[in-house]
């Protein structure tokens, strides 16, 4: 069988076949980003002579992995694996081959069923994970072609992380004609999906019926371009697995709670560059500015989308409590035990206060700052948490955070006229040690098909929830409607009944809420911090904490 070939406006592509799919990997959507384009918008791809070779992942994004060997080490402890394999598996992690890491990582990967034009496949757009710091199209929970076996095109993406995709400065603003900066990396997704809009057809794909979906930081990328003027109309549905409440999100001009602005930071991280300008900095090598990097502590060293004005006019709370976010159909959802794999790696209670001091075995007095009459509640509600309990800190961080925003998001939508889903996802690893449960991100090895990964261990009796997981994804792609064939029936969120979609080994189904109590709690602070953004967009000045 000869490799499949495309050819673009740009010039001809070769991918390679591998079965049923046809796989075009690293294809690049964008000029690389290097020299004087550090830190600009990114700029459409140039054509090429001959035949591009697309058998291989692009090059990772510079990024900060400072913290993933300890992870990965949470990980693994987390689900009961033996002596022997748990230290294989973080040998192999810390010391085994790495992708290589460049400022030329704008490129995206093509895996499709059918390259004739008039087949008009639904697309999905996969954007990854990484607390928009870390990760990669190219990571092995995404190297997968189930879904693309289910009649679905799917398109994984590279972006700008961290310093490189998120750097705002006063003096990247001024050069801009749009009087911002710090949203390289939010550009390049959006870069991608107008590759996706005008290229996908070449490859049997329907450019009006796109569907982003994201995990984690993707989840919230995925939020953050249904909020962005910009991005509308590029896609047609979205699912957000997973998003956090919002922590990971600065504004340009003004510290707000626990982050200084975008632009201080900015400046703050020259100084510590010893650049005296952004001439300066654009003329030290990638390697240098990672190296510092690196060396910062906590937030010092993370570079987070930016509410700067323009291409993100507002936070995700406004945009869709205001209802000026995309109106499509919408799905999104969280796990059962989001943050076991976080809560030790952190002393903090809430997560936003991750940078702050602590002190063991103590309740902090913030806890009553954000809560207020409500924290009596809570500590029945998770009970432990008052002395520090660390299961009870884990369960009250992940219900917070994660499945708080999931909530939100899909109360939110439902104003709007399109269909809203909301799922829970509970399946734990079948090993008898597992402390983890289900945890984050646990729920992608389902999604994308991939259940025996020795970090993600898993049972032959896995392999129909798996395949009920990607029937609900494509359909969902296929119509704005995850219901079909040899599926459950899948009902659509409501506020006046709350009810998600459980997915469990032996139980997926409609069921209520159990933790809605808890949830009504963490939205009343949620709102809490939804006026200040408000008023801080107003532009009345907010102190940082």
């Amino acid at each position: 069988m000869s490799d499949p070939t495309v050819k673009l406006k740009t010039g001809r592509i070769e991918g390679i076949q591998q079965g049923e799919v046809a796989v075009f990997k690293g294809i690049p959507y964008a000029q690389p980003p290097v020299g004087e384009l550090r830190w600009r918008p990114p700029q459409p791809v140039l054509p090429w002579t001959g035949t591009l070779k697309a058998n291989k992942f692009g090059h990772s994004a510079w990024q900060r992995g400072a913290e993933m060997v300890e992870f990965v080490y949470n990980l693994i402890k987390g689900q009961g694996m033996g002596w022997f394999k748990r230290n294989l598996i973080l040998g192999i992690v810390k010391y085994g081959p790495k992708p290589v890491q460049s400022e030329d990582c704008l490129t995206l990967t093509v895996r499709t069923p059918s390259l004739k034009p008039a087949e008009k496949l639904p697309v999905m757009v996969f954007i990854h994970g990484g607390a928009h710091q870390d990760g990669g199209s190219h990571d092995q929970l995404y190297d997968s072609n189930a879904l693309a076996k289910k009649d679905v095109i799917l398109v994984t993406i590279n972006y700008r992380l961290g310093l490189m995709g998120f750097l705002a400065h006063p003096d990247l603003s001024d050069e801009s004609p749009d009087g911002v900066s710090g949203n390289y990396g939010m550009l390049d997704q959006i870069l991608a999906l107008e590759w996706v809009n005008e290229n996908i057809g070449h490859f049997g794909g329907d450019a009006d019926n796109v569907t982003i979906f994201g995990e984690s930081a993707g989840g919230e990328s995925v939020l953050h371009l249904m909020s962005s003027p910009r991005a509308h109309g590029l896609f047609h549905k979205a699912i957000a697995q997973s998003p956090a409440t919002g922590a990971q999100l600065q504004h340009l001009k003004q510290p707000f709670f626990v982050h200084t602005s975008a632009e201080e930071q900015g400046v703050q991280f020259a100084n510590r560059a010893g650049a005296k300008s952004i001439k300066e900095l654009r003329s030290m090598s990638a390697e240098a500015l990672a190296k510092i990097v690196r060396s910062g502590h906590g937030a010092e060293g993370n570079f987070y989308p930016v509410i700067d004005g323009h291409y993100l006019p507002k936070s995700t709370f406004e945009t869709f409590q205001n209802q000026e976010q995309a109106q499509v159909p919408f799905l999104i959802g969280s796990n059962e035990h989001e943050n076991t794999l976080f809560s030790p790696m952190m002393d903090a209670v809430l997560m936003e206060y991750a940078d702050h001091p602590h002190e063991a075995g103590k309740l902090p007095a913030y806890m009553d700052e954000e809560y207020g009459e409500d924290l009596p509640d809570l500590f029945k509600l998770y009970p432990g948490l008052e002395k520090r309990d660390p299961i009870a800190v884990a369960h009250f961080q992940g219900d917070s955070f994660f499945g708080t925003a999931a909530r939100f998001y899909a109360g939110e939508m439902i104003t709007a006229e399109e269909p809203v889903f909301l799922y829970h996802f509970r399946r734990k690893s079948p090993l008898p040690k597992q402390t983890a449960g289900a945890f984050h991100a646990a729920e992608l090895p389902f999604v994308f098909g991939l259940l025996h990964s020795p970090i993600f261990p898993s049972i032959d009796e896995d392999a129909p929830l798996a395949e009920t997981m990607q029937l609900f994804w494509t359909n969902f792609a296929k119509t704005g409607n995850p219901n079909g064939e040899s599926v459950p029936n899948w009902s659509e969120f409501t506020d006046v009944a709350p009810y998600w979609m459980v997915f469990d080994r032996d139980e997926v189904g409609v069921r209520p809420i159990e933790i809605e109590a808890n949830y009504q709690i963490f939205m009343r602070r949620l709102q809490k911090y939804i006026d200040q953004l408000h008023q801080q967009s107003k532009g009345d000045p907010i102190a940082a904490d």
